[in-house]
């Protein structure tokens, strides 16, 4: 297995291309090793592909080798899980095309070859009047919904990968075991929340690290009690920001793409919805959070969701309102934590710690 983007030769790229079925009668003849650029998770390295013959069926031009840090092998192994079993059976997932992986248990290293979107798409979303509009969200919502809809309370969430347990700080949303949300709740009492309160001292007061200390004890409870009957779950993202999407430069041939699959995991669809408009610090989110979720919901009921109510909806939102407290944590982020606490108060979601 390679290990660097280096290592690429055509006759290599060609030969994993055709083994994966993506080159037939065609090779590659060249391939140009462009730009590095790293994220939490793993290096980018764009490549540029010239092939025997121009044709429509050959991969893309412009692809992206992503090889995984030290550290993320099992959230790479998890992202392939996504692109070859959750991804592959959707008919028109909105995500990147997938031409490549391989791993190597024995040193735990792996790899993606992916188009390059940023030929097509830009992670800069259109803004107006320095806000996100609802007509931009509007077309997230229906882009999330395929998957939502797709997955709400399919047989294979349910499958052991899924209720193992996830890892990194993202983790609390997780619909694992009742034992495992047990444990997720014991490190973030133990080790997350006395690392942050020594950071944010300063900045927060006794009283707020009181009251996470009760939100993460009443999680534990509300948690396990929600997903008890694996009832109205479904796979998230997990991690749906607006630098995880890519926005087509022309939408009229394009659509939108959800990126970094590695912290996907199965839990309660509004959550997708409520991390990331909750993290809009913009004034005019007060004024269209209701009406995207309303929004939200009635895809699902369009979508073939079948008994879940508008008030299962709501409650299911302020469940993840409460559950997007817990990531600044682990981040250390008190810029985080107070817009996620400003959201907490914002939808009353103390009445359902009582």
């Amino acid at each position: 297995m390679i290990v660097s983007a280096e290592q690429i030769t055509p006759q290599w790229l060609t030969n994993r291309f055709q083994q994966n079925g993506h080159l037939s009668q065609h090779t590659v003849t060249d391939v140009q090793i462009g730009e590095t650029f790293e994220s939490t998770a793993a290096f980018f390295t764009r490549l540029k592909a010239t092939y025997s013959t121009q044709s429509e069926n050959c991969p893309h031009t412009h692809l992206i080798f992503k090889n995984y840090r030290d550290g993320w092998f099992g959230g790479g192994i998890a992202e392939s899980v996504f692109f070859n079993e959750i991804a592959a059976q959707m008919p028109a997932p909105p995500v990147f095309r997938c031409y490549d992986f391989d791993y190597d248990r024995d040193v735990r290293r792996c790899y993606f070859i992916f188009e390059d979107a940023s030929v097509t798409h830009t992670e800069i979303p259109p803004k107006e009047d320095g806000g996100f509009t609802v007509v931009l969200y509007k077309q997230i919502i229906d882009e999330l919904l395929k998957f939502h809809t797709q997955w709400w309370e399919h047989s294979r969430i349910s499958q052991d990968d899924f209720l193992r347990g996830r890892g990194g700080p993202l983790r609390m949303a997780d619909a694992a075991t009742p034992e495992i949300i047990q444990t997720y709740c014991e490190h973030w009492r133990e080790t997350l929340l006395p690392q942050f309160a020594d950071k944010a001292q300063a900045e927060l007061s006794q009283e707020i690290f009181d009251f996470v200390v009760h939100a993460i004890n009443s999680w534990e409870r509300l948690y396990a009690e929600r997903i008890k009957d694996n009832k109205a779950l479904t796979l998230l993202h997990g991690d749906l920001h607006h630098w995880n999407l890519f926005y087509p430069k022309n939408p009229k041939t394009d659509g939108l793409y959800f990126g970094d699959w590695e912290t996907y995991k199965r839990g309660m669809g509004p959550y997708d919805l409520c991390y990331l408009v909750g993290g809009d610090s913009s004034p005019q989110r007060h004024e269209i959070e209701k009406d995207l979720l309303l929004y939200y919901y009635d895809g699902l009921v369009n979508g073939g969701v079948l008994g879940y109510s508008w008030e299962d909806c709501i409650y299911d939102y302020r469940l993840s309102v409460i559950a997007t407290l817990f990531p600044p944590i682990g981040w250390q982020s008190v810029f985080r934590f107070k817009l996620r606490h400003a959201h907490f108060q914002d939808w009353n979601c103390q009445e359902l710690l009582e």
